[in-house]
């Protein structure tokens, strides 16, 4: 299997990942244990919301970079990356709103959405800058 096929696979994983998370019906009864925990804090669901979406962000990226050999340092990768999550996490509000029991459509998570797509770019460049082996000098 090629690197590019893989990143695709991944890529793929992540879209069903959020599509299947984003559509469970909220609950308006607390449980117990640490899941409920979580949720209970402030703003839990979107900094969620930006965790998934930033990572969906820089697999796409990944996977462009894999595809086609392009720099990182690509802007017009980076804006196509950013684009598609931004429409994806728009219509998973409109999907949330019409066909998602106890859920609706939040122009919050939209921000959260778009927040997390674009700071997983960033943090994309500082990690890979960190992993790349460092060229010796002579």
């Amino acid at each position: 299997m090629t690197n590019s096929f893989k990143t695709l696979v991944w890529v793929i994983f992540e879209f069903v990942l959020i599509f299947i998370l984003l559509s469970m019906p909220s609950s308006g009864e607390q449980g117990t244990g640490l899941v409920s925990f979580i949720l209970s804090l402030p703003f839990a669901d979107k900094v969620i919301h930006m965790i998934l979406f930033g990572s969906l962000a820089l697999s796409i990226f990944s996977h462009f970079e894999q595809y086609s050999n392009i720099s990182i340092r690509s802007t017009r990768t980076k804006a196509v990356s950013l684009i598609v999550c931004i429409l994806y996490g728009i219509g998973m509000e409109f999907y949330q709103k019409y066909f998602v029991p106890s859920r609706g459509f939040e122009v919050g998570d939209m921000l959260a959405d778009a927040t997390g797509a674009l700071l997983g770019l960033p943090f994309f460049n500082m990690v890979k800058h960190f992993i790349q082996p460092k060229s010796k000098k002579l």
